[in-house]
């Protein structure tokens, strides 16, 4: 046995062992203590093998150019004419002798060298086989890539409700500080950086690989990769690039930067299997019109910088809108007519929520500004550098055009609740950030992953097949369809014992009714028990909503209970009179986190007491229809400070 086999040997006691289908079926959970353990030393596993690895290559490398340098005519020619020096009334009449047989060798090696597989013994097909191939010579050392979360107990197999509530989508990548904190609330980010790329992206079994423009440019640790003067960085991104590759995962290039900042990175766009423009898409949590002052400004801002390397017919509109240089005075010390829109610069990433909220009509440099301004309430012309036209805000072709839309829009007045949620559910549906990663995940065709925060279940409780059918048609209808529902039987059947043949005979009506469900890839199913908690209790969403099969709610009803929560970042969504996009105290809970409907849950009317976020959503009066016509829907937050997107 070989120095490398026993290596390779030893490393295999690292390797956790695996639970057994057959204990997973009996409903076993695995111990997280034991099988995080088993997952550290799997770490230490892939560590000891990465190094050796390493090691291989290095060794390699070392022999390659100790037998390259044996064999080389430079070296022959020098040991002959030394051997000669040393004995020259010997090795000088054979000297020329000499010369001519390493001429003959040579040529005839040359000549053969085309045939075969050009290596002299199978030591050196094997050392160039590990130089060539990465995962050669070290067994397990992607072992870690098949979790999909790091850090979890184990995966979502091993689980005893078969389900795992964080196994949602895992980015890693060339990405900002500003985008992963955008992504966080939404799924897993892993920031690469230049010196720890690859062992980050091999243990953190990340499902795309995004490269950000903005992360490319001055200032990052990126910055430069494309520059001949900075090969290093570019080297390394091409590695980043074909490790991904290796691994199976799909490498999108994000651009939402200017290309004339970014002049070496057209090999980008080739080298991954997507190019996309734009952004990651608008984080409600941030951007939202929860907590708007009662007095905005009313003077039309420009929240950005005047570049001067944008586009003549750019700098054109901007000049006569708002000069060529920022306000310094009143109108008459600089001479010139008042301008229509204040240049108030590009706010920090911190800051930029609040500074929107805070004025009523905005001039957009662009399209992702301005959705992220029209959904904290203000009224909105532009974008004015990009040729897009963006859902809710008024085109400008030039500054005439401009100039009068953002006197239509002081006109205005400040845009009521109805128009800015109306605003608030297309951007949740088509442009918010969940929404834009799904996006970016069926352009490389990885399978859906599910949205922790927008997976919910529909709780309600039914008397026969008949209220189940018409349960079914209507949860369909919604536009925001949910992850499962849940029933329990009501009336009669509820206190029926369950293992009678009326009662099973019942519950299998009721199941086929709730086929129809299933077929569009909804979870359905008839819950053992009775009651809100029976059905709780079965539900693996973290958020559940309360049905009434007797209500006919709007096709609208769960998404804007979802939109106003993924807002909000609440605990619960219910009804509260009088209130609509404000925290408050009490509620009657239309979706709330699930563990809230479970048996040994807090009592409603302690929620807010025990720190939970109350939050209240009154539903437009469009789709106020039917019995819940003459309540408004609450959605439950905590204190306003705190649940209010920072």
């Amino acid at each position: 046995m070989t120095d490398n086999e026993s290596a390779d040997l030893a490393l295999t006691v690292y390797a956790p062992s695996e639970p057994d289908e057959a204990d997973l079926a009996d409903g076993d959970a695995v111990d997280p203590g034991s099988a995080a353990h088993g997952i550290a030393l799997a770490a230490e596993r892939d560590q000891l093998a990465r190094a050796l690895r390493d090691t291989h290559r290095q060794l390699a490398t070392a022999e390659s150019q100790l037998m390259a340098m044996k064999r080389s005519a430079t070296m022959e020619l020098g040991q002959a004419i030394v051997a000669a020096a040393k004995r020259p009334w010997i090795g000088g009449p054979r000297l020329p002798k000499h010369l001519y047989r390493m001429w003959r060798e040579r040529r005839a090696g040359r000549a053969a060298g085309g045939a075969g597989n050009g290596f002299r013994s199978a030591d050196e097909e094997r050392w160039a086989r590990i130089l060539l191939d990465a995962g050669a010579g070290a067994a397990g050392d992607r072992f870690l890539a098949a979790y999909t979360v790091p850090g979890l107990a184990w995966s979502a197999a091993a689980r005893a409700e078969g389900q795992d509530m964080a196994d949602g989508l895992v980015v890693a990548g060339v990405l900002t500080d500003a985008s992963c904190a955008a992504l966080a609330p939404d799924v897993t980010a892993e920031q690469l950086l230049p010196h720890d790329a690859a062992f980050v992206l091999e243990g953190s079994g990340a499902d795309l690989v995004l490269i950000e423009a903005a992360a490319l440019l001055p200032g990052g640790a990126w910055a430069h990769a494309g520059d001949p003067a900075a090969t290093d960085r570019g080297r390394r991104l091409a590695d980043l690039i074909d490790l991904a590759h290796a691994l199976g995962k799909p490498v999108i290039f994000l651009r939402n930067a200017p290309s004339y900042l970014m002049p070496y990175l057209d090999w980008l766009g080739t080298s991954c299997d997507a190019e996309v423009e734009g952004g990651l898409g608008v984080q409600l949590a941030r951007f939202n019109p929860i907590d708007l002052p009662a007095a905005r400004g009313a003077v039309p801002v420009y929240a950005g910088h005047r570049d001067p390397r944008e586009g003549p017919a750019v700098k054109r509109m901007l000049d006569e809108l708002t000069g060529s240089e920022p306000d310094s005075g009143p109108a008459s010390a600089r001479g010139d007519r008042a301008r229509p829109v204040r240049v108030i610069g590009e706010p920090s990433w911190r800051a930029a929520p609040g500074l929107y909220r805070q004025h009523a009509v905005f001039l957009a440099a662009t399209a992702a500004q301005a959705r992220e301004q029209l959904a904290c309430g203000a009224r909105v012309v532009g974008p004015v550098t990009e040729d897009t036209q963006v859902s809710g805000a008024a085109a400008a072709a030039e500054a005439g055009e401009a100039a009068r839309q953002l006197a239509a829009a002081i006109a205005g007045g400040h845009r009521d609740m109805s128009e800015i949620k109306a605003t608030l559910l297309e951007l949740f549906e088509a442009h918010a950030t969940p929404a834009r990663l799904a996006e970016l995940a069926r352009l490389v065709e990885l399978p859906p992953r599910p949205v922790p925060g927008r997976r919910v279940a529909v709780l309600a409780g039914v008397r026969d097949a008949a209220a189940a059918g018409r349960l079914a048609t209507r949860v369909l209808g919604q536009r925001l369809r949910p992850h499962e529902v849940r029933v329990w039987l009501e009336g009669d059947m509820a206190l029926a014992d369950p293992d009678n043949t009326a009662s099973r005979a019942a519950r299998e009506q009721v199941g086929g009714a709730l086929a129809a469900l299933t077929a569009e890839g909804i979870v359905a199913g008839v819950v053992t028990g009775a009651g809100l908690a029976a059905a709780a209790r079965a539900a693996v969403s973290p958020w559940s909503a309360e049905w009434d099969p007797q209500v006919a709610y709007p096709d609208s009803y769960l998404l804007e209970l979802m939109c106003a929560l993924e807002c909000s970042r609440a605990d619960a969504v219910g009804p509260a009179a009088g209130a609509d996009y404000v925290f408050t105290d009490v509620l009657d809970p239309a979706v709330a986190r699930t563990d809230l409907f479970r048996d040994g849950a807090p009592p409603r009317s302690s929620w807010a007491r025990r720190g939970l976020r109350l939050f209240a959503i009154a539903l437009t009066a469009d789709d106020a229809a039917g019995p819940a016509a003459s309540t408004a829907v609450s959605v439950v937050a905590g204190t306003a400070a705190s649940a209010v997107a920072e």
